[in-house]
């Protein structure tokens, strides 16, 4: 018979098996791998269905619902308008301000949100220049987003899936803003990059190619359809409580997912959005997907299959391991992954056994689950690392475009974080 470590493996490789193929949708997936440790009875129905409810789960929906209340009462919609406007006709000063001011919005709504508004309105500019080409454009000013949900830790789902797994297996917790001493740098060397390296890398990769589909959307296509202009009274409502909001995230007056919750219902109560087009515009996939991974998680701890991956880790590089070999090799394998399977399941399969060996070994669990956190989420060599680099190929890029574009800016951020992370957050202690 098969011990419950071996057991919690295998169910860990069917479940990897059903990401990569995307045979069954990921959130039918991830439900399906807390069902195997139900059956299996390494876990109980209560013990694993339990991180539906958990606090990760709360914070996740409630900055769901305040993202699409802000875009809602056409606030965020009226934050992009005016900034952008002041870049005219210049691609170098849009890539900068499309660039910062999406990062900044995402580091508190919703990445494919920030994304949507701010295409749409490069959809616009484009549309009423002969100077500018959408391909140029498009995905940097996508990435913008990307680096922006990794300035907090309500910025983007896979910290915050990360934070559960922390939380179950430790106790301890990141900080909400703990992000920011390496999110900063990242994005500024973001930003250098799509400016100082990234409209040569265009002119080589697509030359004069022409734009792909988006360039229907610039005359009023589908992209268009995002934006809500929303009304006055909405606007002053939202701009309140998105100021109560970050007060109380700073302060930590509450438990953040308290805030969250407290902000959402606030948003429903004051009808700067309703339940009805929440029914309708939130996926609710992301919930179901981000509880079943902490189920999961959950049930690989259980099972010890944590300690027997972290145990062979060891026997392979030795005891004496160096804390930064192991957050090389950590790094390294959370970026490779989520290249091709959600950010989130990316965490979920790198970030317990990499605890596991920290616990073993005594070095510092958050400074590791806040580089696995960075790495999951700074991915962006494939259309097919998230849905939020997915949406940029509405401007006709190839695959191979991405790998061209990005990969001297995938080494780079997987050094900044290297470097950088040590030096805030101690590896040891």
């Amino acid at each position: 018979m098969l011990s419950t470590s071996v057991t919690g493996l295998l169910i860990l490789a069917v479940v990897i098996l059903l990401f990569l193929t995307d045979w069954v949708s990921s959130a039918t997936t991830a439900v399906l791998g807390c069902v195997l440790f139900v059956l299996t009875g390494i876990c109980t129905v209560s013990e694993i269905f339990s991180k539906f409810s958990d606090s990760t789960v709360v914070l996740v929906f409630g900055m769901m619902v305040m993202g699409d209340a802000l875009f809602n009462s056409g606030l965020a919609y009226d934050i992009g308008t005016f900034i952008l406007s002041a870049a005219k006709e210049s691609e170098i000063r849009i890539l900068i301000i499309v660039g910062a001011v999406s990062a900044a919005m995402s580091a508190f709504l919703s990445n494919v949100a920030v994304i949507a508004m701010t295409l749409a309105i490069v959809n616009s500019i484009v549309g009423s220049s002969k100077k500018l080409k959408l391909m140029n454009l498009y995905l940097p000013a996508t990435m913008g987003a990307i680096f922006g949900g990794t300035l907090t830790l309500v910025g983007s789902t896979p910290q915050q899936a990360a934070q559960g797994i922390l939380q179950s297996a430790t106790g301890e917790a990141m900080r909400i803003f703990d992000f920011v001493y390496v999110g900063i740098p990242l994005v500024i060397v973001y930003l250098l990059y799509i400016t100082l390296i990234g409209p040569t890398l265009a002119r080589k990769i697509w030359r004069n190619r022409d734009d792909g589909e988006s360039a229907a959307v610039s005359s009023g296509g589908r992209m268009e359809d995002l934006i809500i202009k929303g009304n006055r009274r909405k606007k002053i409502t939202m701009s309140i409580i998105f100021v109560i909001m970050v007060i109380l995230y700073v302060t930590e007056a509450i438990p953040i997912a308290l805030t969250a919750a407290l902000c959402a219902i606030a948003c429903i109560v004051t009808r700067c959005t309703t339940e009805k087009r929440l029914m309708k515009e939130l996926d609710f996939r992301i919930i179901i997907r981000l509880g079943g991974c902490l189920g999961i998680a959950e049930g690989l701890y259980a099972s010890g299959c944590c300690d027997l991956i972290a145990s062979s880790f060891i026997s392979l590089f030795g005891e004496q391991m160096h804390p930064l070999m192991l957050l090389a090799v950590s790094l390294f394998m959370v970026i490779l992954i989520s290249n091709f399977i959600s950010n989130s399941t990316a965490v979920m399969v790198v970030l317990p056994s990499t605890l596991a060996i920290s616990a073993m070994l005594g070095f510092n669990a958050v400074s590791y689950t806040l580089a696995i956190s960075y790495g999951a989420n700074l991915v962006f060599c494939t259309p097919l690392a998230s849905a939020q680099i997915a949406m940029s190929m509405a401007a006709g890029y190839r695959f191979a475009d991405y790998v061209k574009y990005n990969l001297l800016l995938q080494v780079l951020v997987y050094v900044v974080i290297l470097v950088l992370l040590p030096v805030f957050f101690p590896l040891v202690g």
